[in-house]
């Protein structure tokens, strides 16, 4: 058998006798990694993990993503990193490079194709992109959302990404619908210290308004798709998502809900006074209720009840050009 420290200290003497002290250690220190890495290649030792470990907030609340990885190349997507913060952790999302061995229980929901939502003893999974080879995934949540798992079912592929999909979306859905918020389609803007959005289905015109909303300099876009509302005390916030549209408009900000308006496009601008049941029903049809959870509906229910009592709601008819700015604002001034 060949002894180890003996050949570390032929390697040594020779590359002293060719460049010096320094540039020996650096050539042992070399040698040493190169033969590790060939040892581990040659006798198929599995690469070293990496500890990978985020956080971030979205509609104040915090979700720390941890997990042990082969691969260390998993980044915070652009549209995720003006959310990232170090504040007390709300919901921890485990990563794990493996399938899910168990089996899942009964399906409760489906959204094809993109995922299904099944059940067992209290404890939720959903499946993702489960007929895509190479992109599926199972998030499984506890009833109480707050340390939830995420199973890729191929490990080394290139979609092994926790951001990757409606992944993160759906734990927040999950989690909101416990009683803390719902997420709706609209385009939510902060001007000064007010907060409106407009509220409304695809084509509907949410990225034109933010287009147009955007080149006013005491306002800031939250979103132009999917906005957060949450209560805070006797009123509500609305609060900007990753999760942008067309106009790729996102940012963490909030602002306190001081007007809504379901939109549409028109010939000429226009607002009319939305009855009670007719907001509750457009916030249905542009949300995103947990049809899945009996007790998660009837809050999203309350919710947009509450909203359509506390709040002002109104129909907006607007044309495509900046006249709605001075419009919407000589009808909105408290």
């Amino acid at each position: 058998m060949l002894n180890v420290p003996f050949l570390v200290a032929v390697k040594y003497q020779v590359a002293r006798a060719h460049g010096g002290v320094i540039a020996a250690l650096l050539y042992i220190v070399k040698v040493q990694l190169l033969d590790s890495a060939m040892h581990e290649v040659a006798f198929n030792i599995p690469s070293r993990k990496m500890i990978y470990k985020t956080k971030f907030a979205i509609g104040d609340i915090t979700i720390s993503i941890e997990g042990n990885f082969q691969k260390g190349d998993l980044e915070v997507p652009v549209i995720y990193q003006p959310f990232l913060e170090n504040g007390k952790t709300d919901i921890t999302l485990r990563l794990h490079e493996k399938c899910l061995e168990r089996t899942v229980g009964e399906k409760i929901f489906d959204s094809p194709p993109i995922w299904s939502l099944f059940r067992n003893n209290g404890t939720s999974a959903i499946r993702i992109f489960e007929q895509m080879p190479g992109f599926g995934r199972t998030l499984v949540l506890p009833k109480n959302v707050k340390s939830s798992n995420l199973y890729f079912d191929n490990p080394t592929g290139n979609y092994c990404d926790p951001f990757y999909g409606p992944t993160i979306e759906l734990l927040m859905v999950n989690y909101l619908a416990q009683k803390r918020g719902v997420i709706i389609h609209g385009c939510g803007i902060k001007q000064e210290d007010r907060g409106i959005i407009f509220v409304g289905e695809s084509g509907a015109g949410k990225t034109t308004l933010a287009n147009i909303w955007s080149q006013e300099s005491d306002t800031e876009i939250l979103s132009d798709d999917r906005t957060i509302i949450r209560r805070q005390g006797n009123h509500f916030v609305i609060y900007g998502t990753p999760w942008h549209g067309e106009g790729k408009f996102s940012s963490p900000g909030n602002a306190k809900l001081e007007q809504i308006f379901f939109i549409q496009h028109g010939r000429k601008n226009s607002i009319s006074e939305a009855t009670r049941v007719r907001s509750v029903t457009q916030f249905l049809k542009c949300s995103f209720p947990p049809f899945w959870n009996a007790e998660g509906l009837k809050y999203s229910m309350d919710v947009f009840s509450d909203l359509a009592s506390s709040v002002s709601c109104r129909t907006l008819s607007f044309k495509a050009d900046s006249s709605i700015i001075d419009y919407v604002n000589n009808r909105t001034e408290s």
